[in-house]
Formats: C-alpha cells, structure tokens, sequence
C-alpha cells in the first residue's frame, strides 16, 4: 500500500469530530459483539441481518421492500431475481449481495475467514450479484456486469443510479468521471481497500463515498457501495460482528444521507468530516438493530423489521 494512500487517510481521521464519533461507534459495537445472542446463533442473527440489510439499501433506491416476504423466499428456495417484477428482483439481487459479504466474513471472531480476494474481484463480484439478473433480462449489456464504465457508456449511470446534486452549488449534479479520471479514481479506492492499517472509519467511509460519488458502472453503484462498506466495515473491525444493519440509518433519513453524501462529494473538509460523521452514527443505529436481531434469534424467532 502506497504511504501516500496511508497518510491521506490518517489526515481524514483527524477532521473536526471524526475521532470522537469512531469512539461512539465503537462503544456501540462492543455492546453488541457481547450479546447473548450471538453466543451460539451468530450464524441465523447474519441470515437475518442480510434480509434487513437488502431491505434498507434498496428502500435508498425508491424502493419499498417487504422483509416478510424476502423471508419467505429465502426459507422456500425460491430467493432468485429471475422472473420477478422490477422492485422484487431488485430485493432479491440486494439479498445476494448481503449474502456474498456474509460468505466473505469468516465465523465470529475472524475464524475461518476466507483468503482475501484482490480488491478488484470483490468490487466486480459484488456487482454482478447485483446486475446479472438485469442482464439475463436484457436490460443491461452482459460486457457492463462486473465492469466498470468505458468511455462510451453513460457517465450518470442506470435509472438506479441519479447524480449526486452538489448543495450550495447552484444545485448542479456532479459529473462522473470518464476515461483516465475514472480509472486513477478507482484504483485509489482499490487502494483503500487494501489499506488495512488505515483509520477503519476512514476508510469505511471514503469506499462508501467514492463508489457512490464515481459511479464506476453503468448501474447499482449505490447499491454496491452499501454492500462493500458493509464489508470493510466488518474485516477492518469497526462492526466485527456482521450483525449491525448498516444502512437502517440512512434508510430511515434518507434525506440526511444524501445531504451527507453530497458533503464528500464537495470535497472540502467540512463536507468529508460530516460524511464521516454519518457513517459513525449509522455504525450505531446499526449496532441498535443489530442487537434487536441478536434478541430475536435468542427468543427463538424473527422480530418484524
């Protein structure tokens, strides 16, 4: 990892109430990763964190989901976007993605986690959990599955993907980039990624916020930016336990996270800090219904969500 990467990040981490909100952060998932229900059902409490994970993250796309019913088609067998309408395939694609980060966690308490896949194929798995339905539908080219962006395709990205609008600034979108920006971008956040022994905030949030903001495929950027920070989040042990529903905050201030998100995309400091402060307060209205699942699982059954 380049020490410039290292050093950018460790800057991020000192912004105005970064600090303290990562303490925050981590005095919520402390309470969690003690509770009683995930001594032995650790395992179920995911399973229903990635039910509750999918349904946040596309109510973030317009879409309104319903956790009974994702239940019911992953208990029958039948959770496969295929065939399904628009909305309903688009929960079940966000489930399979959950349950892809879920496969790449290792037990709690980091046992039996899988070798670490380079940052470029677990960027481009994580999309084609997202969009290959969408291509065996033909709505989308099978070449942009896994894919970012070439420089002839749409630089504002699929109907799941709107600009970025820039506040204060005449409420113009942001431009996604192309062509040599586009690819320097992303092997940054490639980088980032990788960068380990980074501030774990910090990096949560800037792969969260650059995928968002860069746009790097045609369709489902948000979608995957959600699921990789969810990752990160766990590995680099800012939510060790997988549990913490990650994206209920933002799905419940929808309009706090975009006004967040549009803060880094401004790039200035006071714009980064506040973004990293929002993914430090979803850590813990995460951890909050994480311990709700935890307690549910306990008592032998799924509370509604």
């Amino acid at each position: 990892m380049s020490s410039d990467v290292t050093a950018a990040l460790d800057a991020l981490a000192s912004l105005d109430g970064v600090a303290q909100a990562a303490d925050r952060a981590r005095e919520a998932v402390t309470e969690l990763r003690w509770h009683e229900g995930l001594r032995r059902r650790w395992r179920e409490a995911r399973a229903e964190t990635a039910v509750r994970s999918a349904v946040a993250t596309v109510a973030l796309e317009g879409v309104r989901a319903d956790a009974g019913w994702l239940r019911q088609q992953v208990a029958s067998g039948a959770a496969a976007p295929g065939g399904l309408p628009a909305g309903e395939a688009l929960v079940v694609a966000a489930w399979r993605a959950q349950v892809h980060v879920g496969e790449l966690l290792g037990d709690l308490g980091g046992r039996g986690r899988p070798p670490a896949a380079p940052a470029g194929e677990l960027v481009a798995g994580l999309h084609r959990d997202l969009t290959a339905h969408l291509a065996a539908a033909g709505a989308l080219p099978a070449a942009a599955v896994g894919r970012p962006r070439t420089d002839d395709q749409p630089r504002e990205g699929g109907p799941l993907d709107p600009p970025v609008t820039l506040r204060g600034g005449g409420g113009d979108p942001a431009p996604a980039p192309v062509g040599a920006e586009l690819r320097s971008r992303l092997a940054a956040v490639l980088a980032v990624l990788a960068a380990e022994e980074a501030p774990a905030l910090v990096r949560v949030g800037v792969v969260h916020g650059e995928l968002a903001t860069l746009r790097p495929f045609t369709t489902g950027n948000g979608l995957l930016a959600r699921a990789v920070a969810r990752l990160v989040a766990v590995r680099s042990g800012l939510e060790p336990t997988g549990v913490a529903v990650l994206d209920a905050h933002a799905a419940e201030r929808p309009g706090a996270y975009r006004e967040a998100l549009a803060g880094y995309a401004s790039g200035t400091p006071a714009g980064v800090a506040h973004w990293l402060r929002f993914q430090a307060d979803a850590v813990v209205v995460g951890a909050v219904e994480g311990a709700a699942v935890a307690t549910a699982v306990r008592a032998g059954r799924t509370a509604p969500a």
